[in-house]
This record gives structure tokens, C-alpha cells and sequence, in this order.
């Protein structure tokens, strides 16, 4: 794979300058598929690491008792925490990889001229807090939906993760452990704050 052209672009998408030029400087379809790939694969190793632990704990029971409820969804995540302790951004979305997902959203939000994602997101909420490898989803932030035309064009997920968004941040969350896996920084692009697309 040419790394160098990819590595071009996480300079391009940093800034997002020039949203059109940015997406003309995109990853070459065979690219895709490898970072794609490469990322699917990382996905399906935290999966079995996922599956392993949770088969070790007790299983959920339909109770009104609130611990008992989320007890053991609390034991998995603290499993998960112990055997990810050296876990680090960019474990799932290597940098490469983040480029592939940062140049997917933007050529999707263009596409769709969608320019006010980031208002969306950030509508209801008012706990701003940055994404953390590990960490818990903020407590008093509400969970947005990602656009259906943008989960079309993502790497589809297995049941245990999900994409969503902390800002302008995309995280891979884990629901059942309740702790975000990974995650892209500046991933939503500069442009969907309220510019005028042409």
C-alpha cells in the first residue's frame, strides 16, 4: 500500500481547508479495502476477547433490583478493562485507518450535503467531555443518532459495537461492557458546522 499517499491526507483532513480538494486527494479503492479490511479484522479480535469474558461471568437477569440489573454488564466492563489495561487510541483505528473513516464521513456528508452534523450532535448537549480509550460514555450525554446514509457507507459492526459520537469525535463503543473501545479524532469535518456547501 503506498502509506505515503495515505499519510497525505491525515495533513488535508486535519485542517479541512478545502473540503473538495481534500476529497479529490482520497484513498484509491484498492486502499479502502485494505484499511477497511485491517480495521474489520481489529474489530473481530476485541469481539472474541468480548465474547470470551462475558461467557466467564454470570448472565443477565430480568429483576426490578437495579444492582443486580446492571451488575453484570459492570462485571464485563471492569474484565474488559483488566485485559485491554494497555489498550491506546489508535488500537482499532490505527492512523491510516482513521484516515479512511475521516475521508468515508466527509465524501458522505458532501455527498448528501449535510452540513449541519455537528449541530446534531451537539444540540441537546452540555456535558463536554473528550473520548477516552476505556473510558465510560459521559454521564448526562445523550447518545445521537448517526445518519442512516452514513452508517450505509461505514464498515458494517457486530452486535457488540456501535459507531457514535462525542463531539466531532467517532467512537466504537462497546454497549454491553458500557466503555468506548476506540476512537477517530476531528472525524466529523470542519464543514458540517453550518457552511454553505456549494
Amino acid at each position: 500500500m503506498r502509506w505515503n499517499h495515505v499519510a497525505a491526507c491525515v495533513t488535508v483532513f486535519a485542517t479541512m481547508i478545502s473540503p473538495a480538494a481534500a476529497l479529490r486527494a482520497a484513498p484509491s479503492q484498492a486502499e479502502r479495502s485494505e484499511l477497511r479490511d485491517t480495521f474489520l479484522r481489529r474489530v473481530d479480535e476485541y469481539v472474541h476477547l468480548h465474547r470470551h469474558l462475558e461467557r466467564l461471568l454470570p448472565p443477565e437477569v430480568v429483576t426490578s433490583d437495579l444492582d443486580a440489573l446492571f451488575a453484570p454488564r459492570i462485571a464485563l466492563g471492569r474484565e474488559m478493562r483488566k485485559a485491554r489495561a494497555r489498550a491506546r487510541q489508535g488500537d482499532v483505528f490505527a492512523p491510516a485507518v482513521a484516515v479512511y473513516f475521516r475521508v468515508v464521513i466527509a465524501e458522505t456528508l458532501w455527498r448528501e450535503r449535510m452540513t449541519d452534523l455537528l449541530a446534531i450532535i451537539e444540540e441537546e448537549n452540555t456535558v463536554h467531555v473528550a473520548a477516552t480509550v476505556n473510558g465510560d460514555y459521559p454521564a448526562g450525554r445523550s447518545i445521537p443518532p448517526v445518519p442512516a446514509c452514513l452508517l450505509a457507507t461505514l464498515p458494517p459492526l457486530p452486535p457488540e459495537v456501535r459507531y457514535s459520537f462525542i463531539g466531532a469525535d467517532l467512537i466504537l463503543w462497546d454497549m454491553h461492557a458500557g466503555l468506548i473501545v476506540d476512537f477517530v479524532p476531528n472525524a466529523v469535518p470542519l464543514f458540517t458546522g453550518g457552511a454553505q456547501l456549494p
